[in-house]
């Protein structure tokens, strides 16, 4: 007879107490710490009690009421230690299960603070393990905005608040002038402007006849004397006219519906831009390129301008009595916003600014992650109205733009636009700065309703916009040191000329000197990787779970082996799934 018949031929124990001989059995064979005293039978102390016991396998309260009963054989053995004996089992039982479960759940809650912080802050930034050379970055854009908004003999805005303190008429074509500048000067209570919705185009001929002012005396870049105007090129700011060095051309910022003003914004006789954020300069660039390299650290290989305002143009009343010079650094791809981010260059000074590059990259294991997740786009994962190349700051700027328009029904002067959208004129100037003013306030509103999960809207109902402007995976910023002198440039003339005499009044215009250049030739980028990627996590994850309990691979493989194919070989070899009972 095999012994699957002979184990036919008896009858199968009831299925709970299967089960628990089953557990048992898998606790006495798995490698979890703790496991096999849960399904321990006998200690080393129940051998001597199993010897008086008559029926081996009575549970626990059946023994103890025989004992009670007196109707349990035993001899040297007495009743109350049997009871201690049996208590003592039970004991051992509870005690091992409290320590399971308090390692346990400890383990479950170390697990839910590493998956915590992986679905936090799945993306880490450090420091990347090899120094960049700086000429695989572009030599930052350089956008100068003179102070002196218009030639004084064709506008003076000081005149113009004269004639309004003393309550003189003013003809109609200085109030057509005093609109156009308002959008340019600083706010004044005490100019009265007229409420003209909408400018036209000629407010670009204005401003061109009576504020392109002529402010570069001389230029040197690596040491080599340039053209001023051949590397300046006049574009159109939240400033009024400025002059940008190192940009990239209007086509290959703007989309293709964007308009603009005669030649403004245009790059001219440069060749194809040969440089992307992502994959820096190509191998054909050469050592000229466009946008100019940075290609030497040091003065001597800086970027050397000489800066002249005449005295004739000086205005103390549109901005603020701040003559000299505003400059903003950017990315050639950027659109400046000379009013928000710049630093000064006074007059009759020398200004030396010491360029350091800030970059950011972007490992390939972070790209498989939402931009949500990882808090950049890259270039193709997100589209501009107004932009071909995405930017935070390009981004904002469109945003504030449509916003704008949304708010007020035109933009401003130096906002993209196409030829169906209106010129916001005078009258549309507090519309605007409350446009502005709700937007970033409608920013914040954002943040504080995602906290708190609230719908974001205004104060007063109205529907926020979420302009969503991460930055670049790939990001490039320039920070500077600056350092600045008073220049005695008058007695410096005098020196070298002729009885000692200057060739002009003394009182005729003034000076300013601006020196860029980079500090070192290297620089330390930093970087976005995963903190924590699939096999990190599985590796906490696994660490964590043999750290409290021992578990592996190997006992999980146990528990499949009990569940699936134990059975299975039990049911051939003893007819039934528990196997034999004993």
């Amino acid at each position: 007879m095999d012994r699957k018949s002979e184990g036919s031929d008896r009858p199968h124990p009831t299925f709970f107490k299967s089960v628990r001989n089953y557990f048992r059995e898998y606790c006495n064979c798995s490698s979890i710490h703790g496991f096999r005293y849960f399904g321990e039978k006998r200690t080393y102390f129940e051998r001597p009690a199993a010897q008086l016991i008559s029926r081996p396998h009575m549970r626990y309260f059946e023994a103890l009421t025989l004992i009670l009963t007196s109707s349990l054989p035993y001899t040297k053995f007495n009743a109350f230690f049997i009871i201690k004996m049996f208590l003592f089992l039970f004991f051992v039982r509870v005690w091992w299960f409290i320590v399971f479960s308090m390692t346990l759940a400890g383990c479950v809650i170390a697990i839910m603070e590493v998956y915590k912080k992986w679905v936090r802050s799945p993306v880490i930034v450090s420091f990347a393990t090899r120094e960049t050379p700086i000429y695989s970055i572009p030599f930052p854009a350089v956008t100068i905005c003179p102070q002196a908004k218009s030639i004084q003999s064709l506008y003076n805005h000081t005149l113009m608040m004269r004639k309004h303190i003393e309550k003189k008429p003013l003809t109609e074509r200085e109030q057509k002038l005093l609109d156009y500048m308002g959008l340019i000067c600083d706010k004044n209570r005490i100019v009265k402007f007229s409420d003209t919705p909408i400018f036209t185009e000629k407010f670009y001929e204005v401003l061109e006849e009576i504020g392109r002012i002529e402010m570069f005396l001389g230029c040197e870049y690596m040491g080599e004397v340039q053209e001023c105007h051949d590397i300046f090129k006049p574009i159109i700011t939240d400033e009024g006219i400025c002059f940008s060095f190192n940009m990239m051309d209007r086509s290959e910022i703007y989309d293709d519906n964007v308009v603009f003003y005669k030649n403004f914004n245009e790059m001219e006789n440069l060749t194809g831009n040969t440089w992307s954020m992502e994959d820096h300069y190509s191998n054909e660039a050469g050592l000229y390129p466009y946008p100019r390299r940075a290609l030497l650290a040091g003065a001597k290989n800086s970027l050397n301008l000489l800066l002249l305002t005449s005295k004739s143009h000086t205005d103390s009343s549109c901005k603020e009595s701040l003559n000299g010079f505003k400059v903003t650094l950017h990315i050639p791809m950027r659109v400046p916003r000379p009013s928000q981010q710049y630093f000064r260059v006074p007059l009759n000074q020398v200004l030396t600014a010491a360029v350091q590059p800030v970059m950011i990259t972007t490992s390939d294991s972070v790209k498989s992650y939402k931009p949500a997740r990882r808090e950049c786009y890259f270039p193709s994962e997100k589209k501009l109205k107004y932009f071909k190349i995405y930017t935070a700051l390009n981004c904002k700027f469109e945003c504030l733009t449509n916003y704008t328009l949304y708010y007020c029904g035109c933009v401003n002067y130096f906002m993209p636009r196409d030829n169906n959208t209106d010129i916001c004129g005078i009258g549309n100037l507090s519309c605007m700065e409350e446009a502005e003013k709700r937007l970033q306030l409608g920013s914040l509103h954002n943040k504080l309703d995602k906290l708190s999960r609230r719908h974001n809207r205004s104060e007063d109902g109205e529907e926020l916009r979420d302009c969503d402007c991460m930055p670049m995976c790939t990001d490039l910023s320039y920070d500077v040191d600056i350092s600045q002198s008073d220049w005695y440039w008058l007695d410096y003339e005098r020196a070298f000329s002729k009885d000692g005499e200057l060739g002009f009044e003394k009182d005729e215009f003034h000076l300013s000197r601006l020196t860029l250049y980079f500090k070192s030739t290297r620089f330390i980028t930093s970087q976005r990787h995963e903190l924590y990627g699939p096999t990190d996590f599985l590796a906490n994850f696994g660490g964590l779970l043999g750290l409290f309990t021992g578990f592996s691979v190997l006992s999980l493989m146990e528990a499949i082996y009990f569940l699936t194919v134990r059975l299975c070989c039990n049911s051939k070899l003893y007819g039934y799934w528990a196997g034999p009972e004993s």
